[in-house]
């Protein structure tokens, strides 16, 4: 009936009204046959109603069709009928044409409802009925991808692969599970090839991804790029990007784009870390430290930009600032090696010199290999008079290092005593 196709053409052509009074006519006078196209057409352009009472009217008459049964699922299935598609894809029977494709069907359902078992169960029953069906081997294999299952998922996605399997997005499916089995060099031709017929988000920065741990940095920025121009909300992006930049040693281009970043994921700490040490790497410790400043804002109790943020005023000789920052985390008795040797130096040049001296004890049982730690807390001793105990620290450091003279000086001066 080329009324179906005039039909079609007008709603395509914008025509939407007409095309459709003419297809509901249509369906009035329709063979079975034009009847079950009419239904698909409806189905198509998400007139689920439509199409599904033209659907089980011929099922009522052709009872146990399989193409029926399974049109009349997908139906249920655009409707949020889960359970009733299931119930109408199992009655497609083991010797109909459509019984894989229910099977398969059956496989998405149960695996959207978190019955990834039965799910597996259907798709293992599918692709045994006929191994050397390409689009079944595809099934299998994307199932497993999804489950994380990458040794099961390889040897059937390269399968469908060499069949040449008309999937749109195959070739991209199968180099993501190379990748993320660890195969980086060989995933990488695969996304290539896959990205020149069709590119979406997803893909654009698996292939990134891929590139970047594969060592191929010019080729992760310019995926990540692009998936930037496509998307700029596409937060997960920047981190990885400017690391990439860093690797090339574009070090300006990396802080650029982490600083990006931070506009579109402001609640990030980790983002404002990375910023953090690439402004230190640039030789902008102002800006270091309001990039650190703002990870504790978003996280008070993470230790690392702490102890980070604790280096920099210990080398800007900045130790009351360091005192305050770390009274908060000091008064939950936390054992964080790091902040006991800054605690024990900031009371030191502070001269709270008793405080200092219980930081540096402290330090000392965490820090007993430190020559550089054990070198400062000697003569820290010194300072307070004990003489024997520092003594004992200087003699172990002088027997690991001979040439070390102005110890040994030290421990010639002491001798004297």
């Amino acid at each position: 009936m080329n009324e179906i196709q005039d039909a079609i053409r007008l709603v395509e052509h914008g025509d939407v009204e007409k095309g459709m009074t003419l297809l509901d006519k249509l369906k009035q006078k329709a063979t079975d046959p034009e009847k079950f196209e009419i239904a698909e057409v409806y189905l198509n352009w998400g007139h689920t109603s439509e199409a599904m009472s033209l659907f089980n009217a011929l099922l009522e008459k052709y009872p146990g069709d399989g193409e029926l049964l399974v049109s009349v699922a997908e139906c249920c299935l655009d409707e949020g009928m889960d359970e009733k598609a299931i119930e109408y894809l199992e009655q497609v029977k083991e010797n109909d044409d459509e019984y894989l494709r229910a099977l398969i069907l059956q496989a998405d359902l149960y695996e959207s409802l978190g019955l990834t078992e039965v799910a597996e169960r259907k798709l293992n029953e599918a692709h045994q009925k006929d191994e050397n069906h390409p689009v079944l081997s595809y099934a299998l294999g994307d199932f497993y991808l999804r489950q994380g299952k990458f040794d099961s998922s390889l040897p059937l996605l390269k399968k469908a692969v060499d069949e040449k399997a008309e999937i749109e997005d195959l070739t991209l499916r199968y180099a993501e599970a190379l990748s993320r089995a660890g195969k980086f060099e060989e995933s990488l031709p695969f996304y290539r090839k896959g990205l020149d017929h069709h590119k979406d988000l997803y893909s654009l920065f698996g292939h990134g991804v891929t590139a970047f741990k594969a060592g191929e940095f010019k080729e992760a920025i310019t995926s990540f790029e692009e998936l930037k121009d496509m998307d700029p909300d596409y937060t997960t992006l920047y981190s990885i990007l400017s690391e990439a930049y860093e690797e090339e040693g574009a070090l300006t281009e990396a802080y650029e784009v982490i600083t990006e970043g931070l506009k579109r994921d402001e609640h990030n700490e980790n983002i404002y870390l990375q910023a953090a040490r690439l402004a230190y790497k640039l030789h902008n410790p102002d800006q270091g430290e309001k990039w650190v400043k703002q990870a504790l804002e978003l996280d008070p109790t993470r230790i690392e930009p702490l102890l980070r943020l604790g280096d920099q005023y210990i080398k800007e000789e900045r130790f009351n600032d360091l005192l305050s920052l770390y009274k908060p985390l000091a008064e939950t008795k936390e054992e964080i090696p790091l902040m006991y040797w800054h605690l024990a130096t900031a009371n030191k040049e502070e001269e709270n010199f008793s405080e200092a001296a219980e930081w540096y004890e402290k330090a000392s049982e965490l820090f007993s290999d430190d020559p550089v730690f054990l070198e400062e807390y000697a003569y820290f001793l010194l300072e307070e008079g004990e003489q024997k105990k520092a003594k004992n620290i200087l003699l172990n450091l002088f027997n690991q290092n001979p040439e070390r003279v102005d110890i040994e000086d030290v421990l010639n001066r002491l001798e004297e005593f």
